[in-house]
């Protein structure tokens, strides 16, 4: 019987996977957006070593390379989709095993589910971003770190190294491991281990950034310039709507439980022993949590603190958010089985009810097809771009030029870094004969440039003969460049 049960308990456990695995991968894409392509396009240059274009000088290679392995094994776009649901839904593997000895098998698999079918978890897992991957590799550090022995805290350090190497901002997870020290000092030694894997993890990346760019740190220090500096800047508002975005009500429900009934049992049992001791020490699984909180407080003011913000960049929010919301849902479990039939029927039902309009949204792109040929605007262009040019040509574009450039094969130039001064220096930025796609401004929905109107704008090509009209398109314009020395 103990058997059949078991088997019950993993071919649900399986499914869950598979399924979790499934609304990640579908729909295979065919077209991808600007930050998607850059990261296809800097596998390409990895495996076939394109040299037509690349943003390696602030952009982290690490989930480029896993593509690039995929390429390698089966050189088809659908391939990413695969890459990127694998590495993302082994996040939730690592959430569970993260968090079944720090708070329990029920708390771990309501952590687990969570993660593996909140609708915003979902859609990001979906697109071929670093946000997701990163947050994989900083679970899967967390929980190296807590296991015995030198070595996974060597391993652990090497995770996270790669976590930093997939998406930058990961760095801020070190804050973490210090705080998680501050409160368990035996882990000290442990931490020393940790910082040695890392060390040895970062010298390979930064050894190339050296030979490459002339400084190791540059690859973080233009990453950072742009979010600070070369981008329009946000106000914090923008992230409160973000945080119920990322995050459903029902979870926010369970986060709140999670963090007032350990305390009110704290108040509680201070208020009862004091008379008998006099000190009352915070149990492991209660400094635990205050890690979490701690380190996830310190992260959204620090995500505060930077001008350019998106939804996507307090994703690794979910770490401390769901691991606290999988605790306030094991309180309810445990109150419900704790009830009459009567209340405990209709709790479920309410429960279920809540899950459906909450997590059910995951679920339905499985009712739409599986494979997306769609073919994008941009895409079509940069479609249209290797059928009309020659491999001497380069594409000029102030918007989308990563997607011309991955979809194209042809060597591309972007515009944006001379916007300020254009009019003086566009001949020198423009010296090879070729493409320019110009947008005009109605056709742009949503640009981080600091000036939303690029250069050259319709009334400066129109007084230059070098530009020639070739093909409209609805939001672009195609025009043959000629430089005036040739």
């Amino acid at each position: 019987m103990q058997a059949m049960r078991n088997a019950a308990q993993y071919g649900l456990i399986a499914f869950a996977l598979l399924l979790a695995l499934l609304i990640r991968i579908v729909p295979l894409t065919y077209s991808h957006f600007w930050d998607e392509t850059v990261y296809l396009q800097h596998a390409r240059v990895i495996l076939d070593g394109r040299a037509d274009y690349e943003e390696l000088s602030y952009r982290p290679p690490f989930l480029s390379l896993i593509y690039a392995l995929g390429f390698a094994l089966w050189n088809n776009i659908f391939v990413a989709n695969l890459v990127q649901g694998v590495i993302t839904t082994i996040a939730v593997v690592f959430m569970f095993l993260l968090m079944r000895p720090m708070f329990g098998l029920a708390a771990a698999v309501f952590g687990a589910l969570l993660l593996a079918f909140t609708p915003y978890f979902v859609i990001a897992s979906h697109d071929l971003l670093t946000d997701m991957p990163a947050v994989a590799l900083m679970i899967a550090a967390m929980w190296l770190f807590d296991k015995q022995g030198s070595r996974y805290a060597i391993v652990s350090g090497v995770v996270y190294a790669l976590a930093i190497q997939t998406r930058f901002t990961s760095l801020f997870l070190l804050a973490y491991f210090v705080v998680n020290t501050l409160f368990f000092p035996r882990n000290i030694r442990r931490l020393a281990a940790f910082l040695a894997g890392a060390a040895a993890a970062m010298i390979p990346y930064l050894s190339w950034a050296l030979w490459n760019f002339g400084s190791a740190f540059l690859p973080f220090i233009q990453a950072r310039k742009i979010v600070t500096q070369w981008t329009a800047p946000n106000p914090p508002s923008l992230y409160t709507g973000a945080l119920l975005q990322i995050f459903p009500y029902s979870m926010w429900v369970c986060f709140g439980i999670g963090i007032l009934l350990p305390v009110a049992r704290w108040v509680q049992n201070f208020s009862s022993l004091h008379a008998h001791r006099p000190h009352f020490t915070l149990n492991t699984q209660s400094k635990r949590r205050t890690v979490l909180l701690i380190w996830g407080g310190a992260f959204l003011i620090d995500m505060l603190s930077i001008p350019h913000k998106e939804v996507r960049y307090l994703l690794p929010l979910l770490i401390p958010v769901v691991i606290i919301s999988a605790l306030g849902a094991t309180e309810i479990f445990r109150w419900c089985r704790r009830q009459g039939t009567v209340l405990k029927v209709v709790t479920l039902l309410v429960g279920l009810i809540i899950v459906v309009m909450d997590y059910g949204p995951s679920l339905q792109k499985l009712r739409e097809p599986w494979v997306d040929w769609t073919e994008s605007e941009e895409v079509h262009i940069g479609n249209y771009l290797r059928d009309v040019s020659t491999p001497n040509d380069t594409i000029y574009a102030a918007h989308n030029f990563p997607v011309f450039a991955f979809y194209s094969e042809r060597r591309t130039v972007s515009l944006l870094p001379i916007q300020e001064t254009f009019d003086d220096v566009w001949r020198d930025a423009m010296k090879e004969p070729g493409f320019l796609v110009y947008y005009v401004p109605a056709g742009i929905n949503e640009t981080h440039a600091l000036k939303p109107v690029f250069k050259p704008d319709l009334k400066f090509i129109e007084a230059n003969h070098e530009f020639q009209f070739v093909r409209g398109f609805s939001r672009a314009v195609v025009y043959r460049y000629e430089p005036a020395s040739h």
